[in-house]
């Protein structure tokens, strides 16, 4: 069998016997891949560096039609991102971008969503502390946007109705975007108001806005988002993410 190489990002690994790993790819070409590396433990000095969590690089890999584990042949790393696994707030941030992308990518190309992690990963490695808090939550919107869910923001979910530029309304989770001023009286979710709104499209857009606050609860309504519509489950590295950061005392913005 002819191996096949493609762009990949390395996602995830355990060891596996007593020199072995198996190893979760995304893939540019062929989504999700899991192979087994065998060898790979026993290895030292620069080979062995290379196949860092949230590592690029092209895998070459044996691949067999109807099987869920493959072989790999070889992975030349073009970027380890060491500086993620440096700093806490990065590797939760990024951990929870790949838990997003393994929780709902498939065997099947999407390359909008491979150059959106990768970019979100690269992001989160040179951002300074001021602005990685939102850089976190622009990959993981960015993601969640790529894989084709993105909230409706500028009209009310329920009667249609552009929101006026000063209006204050609550998002509906169920419904995947804002009730506008009269239809959120009956509706349960968080008060959102035009700073916020605005804030999100910045955020949608890969893009930080300039004085972002209350960052936990921009996370909440992220986390919630996607677990309404892309995974059906809370994602656990969100929670440890939401402790990474700054704690709010009020309110999101809705003025």
């Amino acid at each position: 069998m002819a191996p096949v190489t493609t762009r990949a990002v390395l996602l995830r690994g355990h060891d596996y016997g007593d020199t072995s790993r198996i190893l979760r790819f995304f893939t540019k070409d062929h989504g999700l891949v899991s192979v087994i590396a065998r060898g790979v433990r026993g290895r030292s000095g620069k080979g062995a560096t290379t196949l860092a969590t949230f590592a690029s690089g092209d895998l070459t890999v044996y691949m067999k039609a109807q099987r869920d584990l493959h072989t790999m042949k070889d992975f030349a790393c073009a970027a380890t991102r060491d500086e993620l696994a440096a700093h806490l707030l990065r590797f939760s941030a990024a951990s929870a971008a790949a838990e997003l992308v393994l929780s709902h990518a498939e065997a099947d190309p999407q390359p909008g969503v491979f150059d959106t992690l990768e970019s979100g990963l690269d992001a989160l490695g040179v951002a300074e502390p001021g602005v990685l808090p939102g850089t976190a939550l622009a990959v993981l919107w960015t993601i969640t946007e790529s894989f084709g869910f993105a909230p409706q923001l500028d009209g009310c979910v329920r009667c249609d109705e552009p929101l006026d530029d000063e209006e204050v309304g609550r998002f509906d989770f169920s419904a995947g975007g804002m009730r506008c001023a009269e239809c959120s009286e009956d509706a349960a979710g968080p008060r959102v108001g035009p700073i916020a709104r605005t804030q999100l499209v910045t955020l949608l857009a890969g893009q930080v806005p300039v004085g972002l606050s209350h960052t936990r609860r921009h996370l909440g309504l992220v986390s919630d988002f996607i677990a309404y519509h892309v995974v059906s489950r809370p994602l656990k590295s969100l929670r440890f993410l939401g402790s990474m950061l700054p704690s709010d005392d009020a309110e999101m913005p809705v003025g």
